[in-house]
């Protein structure tokens, strides 16, 4: 556990040296230093490409917009329905507060969720109180599950050059086991991941991309893959203060009884006039067995404090 936090902590940390770094080989010339802007028309994947899409991941991708702002809360909540590849049906219902502090280039963040799941299978809180099924038709009758779930950290470094719009982001996420051993939410273990997020901003349009590496904490019972996920997609502004985005999701199984997850998204998210206020709407179908079949979600987020350029 100790070398893991050591990997995360360590990869953005030296984020942050290699572009010091860069700006220190031609001391002669001067060097232009932007600070984080956060383009109105920016945004990155609203999954971060941990798996799917939650009601936490969703709003703080979002809150991206509001550049003004130092520090966001958020309150999500989110309802997926389908058979995730079993021969019954899985509901899935998931609220979540998260914060997020932008603090110049870096960005710490954090969400707890409360879930309920009524299913035959097991299914544990993933990364950013995403689902994560390990095993198909694993009870006689579906069983439900509620409380609140694991807590997720996260912090990130975004690099934007003064002489390129492309803008990458470098992050890494905990997700500590804080949910009850008798709620059956969670796998007893830590999870982590290290992903890379880039856009380029294109007037209203922002095109991105994302992949993370998830390392998923064995149970007693299973044995956790290790694996990839990616996303991509874009943005389109319309307005200042509101953004339409879609992108498709991809996540590998976390177990080999299970299918990958292949998946599409849907949102949309505005700021409400002359409040600090930002409503966001989701949804999401999903292409493959190991998807939910259909999920929707609302979120509200709140903008607090005025962020300072360096």
């Amino acid at each position: 556990m100790k070398e893991m936090m050591a990997t995360l902590c360590g990869a953005t940390i030296a984020a942050g040296m290699a572009s010091q770094a860069v700006a220190q080989e031609k001391p002669d010339l001067p060097v232009a230093k932007q600070s984080v802007s956060y383009d109105p028309a920016s945004s990155i994947s609203p999954s971060s490409a941990t798996t799917t899409v939650s009601p936490s991941s969703v709003p703080q991708a979002m809150e991206r917009m509001d550049g003004d702002t130092v520090f966001n809360l958020s309150l999500g909540t989110s309802y997926a329905e389908g058979k995730f590849g079993t021969r019954s049906d899985t509901t899935i219902w998931s609220s979540a507060l998260g914060a997020r502090l932008r603090s110049g280039d870096w960005t710490l963040s954090a969400s707890l969720p409360w879930m309920r799941i009524r299913s035959r299978s097991t299914i544990f809180t993933g990364i950013d109180s995403t689902p994560v099924l390990v095993a198909p038709n694993t009870a006689a009758q579906k069983r439900t599950m509620n409380g609140f779930g694991d807590l997720t950290l996260g912090a990130a470094y975004t690099i934007a050059p003064a002489a390129s719009p492309i803008e990458v982001q470098m992050s890494g996420r905990a997700k500590i086991n804080t949910a009850t051993k008798g709620s059956g939410l969670s796998s007893g273990e830590n999870d982590y991941a290290l992903g890379t997020d880039v856009s380029l901003p294109i007037g209203r349009v922002t095109p991105f991309a994302s992949f993370t590496y998830r390392f998923l904490g064995d149970t007693t019972l299973y044995r956790l893959r290790n694996g990839p996920a990616a996303s991509a997609g874009a943005s389109y502004a319309f307005g200042r203060d509101s953004v339409f985005v879609a992108s498709y999701h991809y996540a590998r199984a976390a177990t080999r009884l299970v299918q990958d997850s292949h998946e599409l998204f849907g949102g949309v998210s505005t700021r409400v006039p002359s409040m600090p206020l930002r409503l966001t709407g989701f949804a999401t179908a999903g292409l493959s067995n190991g998807a939910a079949g259909l999920s929707a979600g609302l979120a509200l987020s709140v903008g607090l404090g005025d962020r300072v350029g360096r």
